[in-house]
């Protein structure tokens, strides 16, 4: 007759539930994992969304400013169209009640001599008119000279120094119009003297000569 061995129970159910037991933790692990995931995905959501709110609070800042900036390069073409039209006004009333015998130019009152003198004595008589002989601060102010088309004397000497040329208010030849080797103070030549003072000779150039000869001048007066 054989014999029957009888297992412990036990032993079935505890190695039944084994499995259950490593299904519940992979559970779990998924759980935490998906929930750290949740979690991560609404940290970067929030992200995002404050990201997209100061992008859009900074458009709406460009907006403005472009907007302003634009009212500003209305106002100011305005303003410049005005101040146009003011100085038009402006020349145009001082053309009417200027002084007899000026010439209005760029805001500054011209005189140009009838008579010839000499230097010294054409800069007496711009004085004694309340003006000086005329100093060029501008390639237009030279147009406008020399299409005067006359020998003139301008407000320019080396008096003081030799090769130093100076305005008559004082300040030194920075920008000039000088013709060739001019100025050459007359090569040293007796027959020409010293050549101290500077004219306009008809057309563009400058030259200098002896302040004792006779030319027109122009005077300036700023207004």
């Amino acid at each position: 007759m054989p014999i029957w061995t009888i297992a412990n129970p036990s032993s079935y159910d505890n190695s039944g539930r084994r499995p259950s037991r490593a299904a519940a933790v992979c559970l779990g692990m998924l759980c935490v994992l998906l929930l750290a995931g949740i979690v991560g995905l609404d940290q970067l959501q929030t992200s995002y969304n404050t990201m997209k709110k100061e992008t859009d609070q900074l458009q709406t800042s460009y907006n403005t400013m472009k907007k302003e900036r634009d009212q500003l390069q209305t106002t100011f073409n305005t303003m410049t169209k005005e101040i146009d039209q003011l100085q038009t006004s402006f020349n145009n009333l001082a053309k009417e009640t200027g002084p007899k015998g000026w010439t209005l130019f760029q805001s500054t009152w011209y005189y140009i001599s009838s008579e010839v003198k000499s230097w010294d004595e054409s800069r007496q008589d711009c004085i004694e008119r309340g003006a000086d002989l005329v100093i060029i601060n501008s390639k237009e102010e030279q147009t406008f000279l020399t299409n005067l088309n006359k020998r003139i004397w301008i407000g320019l000497t080396d008096k003081d120094i030799e090769g130093t040329w100076k305005w008559v208010d004082g300040t030194k030849l920075t920008t000039s119009y000088w013709t060739g080797k001019q100025p050459d103070n007359g090569n040293g030549d007796p027959i020409y003297g010293e050549e101290d003072c500077a004219e306009i000779v008809m057309g563009w150039i400058w030259n200098d000569i002896s302040c004792a000869n006779h030319y027109n001048c122009v005077c300036e007066k700023v207004v």
